[in-house]
């Protein structure tokens, strides 16, 4: 069918809109971008131009209004501007954003800044008044009215909102991305705008000879860029989704109608714009040009040949005969995938032969992850995918894998076998009530038929090269005895680290070992000496490693032994320079040696096939497109070499195929690293039905959390001015009260009393509302008495370890004090209370001295850090920053 046209005689009484956001101004470390008002400018008029403008000025809803002065721009003013457009427009409907873009450290859910935008410490919920496009974004305008929907981004990393292109079933939507995912662009010129925005704005406004559609854009706007580099010297190549036909963005500069250009004048046939080509051709021919009646014209370099007479051979080559005919939209394929392995599968997909003899895409594949266990818990309740609950529980967030994973994949290619395993289990819930589906969490309405294995890459424990470990050890031994000969090696040195394991199935089979490993058996224990090395727990293998080799660790790159999967290790083994090294990758980073834990199963890339129930359509096409597709990518060795180059094992009849020549494995960076020949590792047959109950026990030591504040009140803190105020005692404990929610046990005691006396309540320890806990810290008073920290701790300890029968809950103790009466405690009495600081259940202590002196080595403010495995703050630090950081450690309150 021709392209759709807001101009045309059909769509005139239809409600078209442009929603052009442009955020030119920001507040805290984002610096301001003065393009910004320029591209609005050239954004305006290429929409409204005369001859060319698809919309009408009055389409236009601009924001800021006066296009880009000083004025804050909100993202509810933005929420608002979208939602109007989903119920009112009912034709063409474009929405265009230009400003700082921003995602999270595995790459995912791009969000859109504002003025007041900015980023916090907690790895649940980093962003704060930004616009989430996976969340947010594409939810909204996925329900939209209007007959075709296009989105343009002009922002850094705008290619990552590709992962997360999820239209409703027949919903026309068309997204162009500045640049491809990962990719940060320059600012722009302020008299000239941004060069992508800038050129776009040549394309709508100069095409020449027929109509501009969305498919002649990413054409143009490719070319216009290829000469130009991204950040860092990055090709700079917008990228794009497409899911309809095709769309008219803009009328041909020449055409003699403003009014009207979607070829079709009086009687006239109109002519789809991607026929015009074949037209071309035809009126080259010189037997069949002919002055027959039944004439097609346009004001193009056509119109001066004369007209085509669709008869005989010039019918049958215009309207699609073999071999020559117009291209039919392809079969679109989604593959949803584990976060590790995002970049390998996309590569493979770019490389997959998806077009038949006239260059016609016959297979369009879309490649989005999603963190493991929401893919696992999906797919458990997959009926949610199709009928999202109506409400959500007082609880918190309803499922809706819609919106939190994307569109219903026709193929899973998870990390492991043991993912496919408990999503196809009946009942094996291990332990986690949450994985088994119940009737308010919806129901199974998809067969997932594993096909076989497209690679494979076994967990290894990566150690320094510089921390001996017998060689022994390097196969075919427990993790427990590997990390116990590492720690009898290396005492006191050695970091034990891997990625989230909620995120990927890789890290959360060796969070399974890691546990069964653990000295203390308990999942806090492991938890928090992670929390300990590493400000945040990262997403992916990949960003774990990256950000290690950033080199701002405080040496922990150079202790830390990582569980990730082999091919990471060996990519981020390799020298600089070499083919297939990270990009974040540096010198900063030791390189490591692969022990491989025989009770860590292999990761065995399982290909699976995702049927529906009802889905009826094209369902035999769509199977063999599913098999073709798994066919190539087991068998073609291009396919095999995306695999391959990237350090994993390709896929042989019988399991892994030992590596090639060219493989990664095999490089000489990697010669003493891994071994060629793999070690027995089980399948994870044996753990999958345990999994569940190590995300719970993940989830214990998490929170909700315990936490107790002993605040020294002497008449000291105040005669030194380091009670109240800004950076004083009480503003300290009350903005890191912002990490702690309605299900965690909080409270607040007050150390100035008389001697014998118990530590007073300023806030009772239990479930406390914060806004009460930070008025009452607030209205505290210092005391014209001695800080007693020796019998206030004992009796904290205490409180913290009691009460609750949950040995994984994470537990803290705050200390706050300016460091007089708390180092006159007594050399023994310290000593003991390091003693009972470092007893079971752990509980981590955080001093904050307030002046200089507590947290040198040999002090009390060090000794109970080490023995309770938590931190000494004092000036020297951000002190703000990061207390807050460490109760979000333990609190829930960001997470509600």
């Amino acid at each position: 069918m021709p392209p759709y046209n807001a101009r045309g005689e059909e769509n005139g009484a239809k409600r078209h809109r442009a929603v052009l956001i442009g955020v030119e101004h920001y507040k805290g470390v984002r610096n301001d971008l003065p393009a910004v008002a320029t591209n609005l400018r050239l954004m305006r008029e290429a929409l409204t131009a005369e001859h060319t403008g698809i919309l009408r000025p009055e389409d236009l809803v601009v924001v800021p209004a006066d296009g880009g002065t000083a004025a804050t721009v909100d993202p509810l003013r933005v929420r608002g501007a979208l939602a109007d457009a989903r119920k009112e427009v009912t034709g063409l409907l474009v929405v265009y954003f230009a400003g700082h873009g921003i995602v999270r450290t595995d790459g995912s859910d791009l969000n859109l800044m504002f003025t007041d935008s900015r980023v916090t410490r907690d790895r649940r919920h980093p962003f704060v008044d930004t616009l989430s496009w996976r969340d947010y974004v594409m939810p909204e305008l996925r329900y939209a009215r209007a007959d075709w929907v296009v989105v343009i981004l002009d922002c850094c990393f705008a290619g990552n909102a590709l992962g997360a292109f999820s239209p409703a079933t027949g919903q026309n939507f068309a997204l162009l991305t500045a640049a491809e995912p990962g990719v940060e662009i320059p600012p722009g010129d302020p008299g000239t705008g941004t060069e992508f925005t800038a050129a776009l704005h040549r394309l709508l406004t100069t095409g020449v000879g027929e109509p501009v559609t969305f498919t002649r854009i990413v054409t143009g706007i490719r070319r216009a860029m290829t000469p130009l580099k991204a950040v860092d010297g990055h090709p700079w190549v917008p990228d794009e989704r497409r899911h309809g036909d095709d769309v008219v963005l803009a009328l041909a500069a020449d055409s003699d109608d403003g009014q009207q250009d979607d070829g079709q004048q009086d009687d006239e046939k109109p002519v789809p714009a991607r026929w015009w080509p074949r037209l071309r051709a035809l009126a080259s021919h010189g037997g069949l040009l002919s002055a027959a009646a039944d004439r097609v014209t346009r004001t193009t370099a056509l119109a001066t040949a004369g007209v085509v007479a669709l008869v005989g051979v010039g019918a049958w080559y215009f309207l699609g005969g073999p071999g020559v005919g117009a291209c039919a939209s392809p079969l679109e394929l989604r593959v949803l995938t584990d976060p590790d392995l995002l970049p390998t599968v996309l590569k493979a997909t770019e490389a997959y032969p998806k077009r038949d003899g006239d260059g016609c895409r016959t297979v369009g594949i879309n490649v989005y992850d999603a963190k493991a266990t929401d893919a696992v818990a999906a797919f458990r309740s997959s009926s949610l995918w199709q009928e999202p609950p109506a409400t959500c529980p007082a609880s918190g967030d309803c499922p809706r894998p819609q919106r939190d994973i994307g569109a219903q994949p026709d193929i899973w290619i998870p990390a492991a076998g043991t993912a496919w395993q408990r999503a196809t289990a009946e009942g094996a819930s291990g332990g986690d009530a949450s994985a088994a589906p119940t009737a308010s969490a919806g129901r199974s309405v998809v067969d997932l038929h594993r096909l076989g294995s497209v690679a494979y890459t076994p967990m290894v424990l990566g150690v320094p090269d510089t921390l001996a470990l017998a060689q022994s050890l390097q196969t075919d031994d427990p993790l427990s005895a590997i990390i116990t000969g590492l720690e009898t090696a290396q005492p006191d040195t050695v970091e034990i680290l891997r990625p989230d394991p909620e995120g990927t199935e890789g890290a959360l089979l060796a969070t399974h070992a890691l546990y069964a490993s653990s000295s203390a058996g308990q999942a806090s224990t492991v938890e928090q000496g992670m929390a300990q090395a590493l400000p945040a727990v990262p997403s992916t293998a990949r960003d774990l490693m990256c950000e290690l080799a950033d080199g701002t660790l405080h040496t922990v790159e150079d202790r830390a032994a990582v569980l990730v999967p082999e091919q990471t290790l060996a990519q981020f083994n390799l020298s600089a320079g070499e083919p297939g090294r990270p990009d974040c990758a540096t010198e900063a980073l030791a390189h490591r040696v692969a022990h491989y834990p025989a009770d860590v199963p292999m990761l065995d890339l399982p290909f699976v096939r995702v049927t529906w129930a009802g889905a009826d359509r094209d369902a035999d096409a769509r199977a063999d497109a599913v098999e073709d597709f798994y066919e190539w990518l087991v068998t073609d060795p291009d396919a095999q070499k995306r695999f391959t180059d990237d350090g994993f094992r390709g896929a042989a009849k019988d399991g892994p195929a030992p590596p090639g020549t060219s493989s990664v494995l095999r490089s000489e960076d990697n010669a003493t690293a891994v071994h060629e020949e793999l070690p027995k590792t089980g399948t994870g047959r044996d753990v999958f039905a345990s999994l569940n109950a190590t995300l719970s026990r993940y989830r214990d030591a998490l929170g909700p959390g315990r936490v107790l504040y002993l605040l020294d009140n002497s008449t000291s803190m105040a005669d030194k001015r380091v009670w109240d105020g800004t950076g004083g005692a009480k503003a300290l404990v009350a903005r890191s009260m912002s990490s702690l929610g309605s299900r965690d046990e909080y409270g607040v005691r007050t150390a100035a009393v008389r001697e014998g006396d118990p530590a007073a309540d300023l806030l009772e320890f239990g479930k406390n509302s914060r806004a009460d806990a930070q008025r009452a810290v607030a209205g505290a008073k210092a005391v014209g008495l001695d800080a007693r920290f020796a019998d206030g701790m004992e009796a904290a300890l205490s409180t913290l370890r009691t009460g609750s029968a949950e040995t994984e809950q994470p537990r803290l103790l705050v200390l706050v004090t300016d460091g007089e009466d708390f180092e006159s405690v007594a050399e023994k009495e310290q000593k003991r209370l390091a003693a009972l600081a470092a007893r079971t259940p752990l509980v981590r202590i955080v001093t904050v001295s307030l002046q200089d002196g507590a947290c040198t080595p040999g002090r009390f403010g060090e000794r109970l850090a080490v023995a309770s495995g938590g931190r000494c703050l004092d000036p020297a630090d951000d002190i703000a920053a990061e207390l807050a950081a460490e109760v979000a450690k333990a609190g829930t309150g960001d997470a509600e």
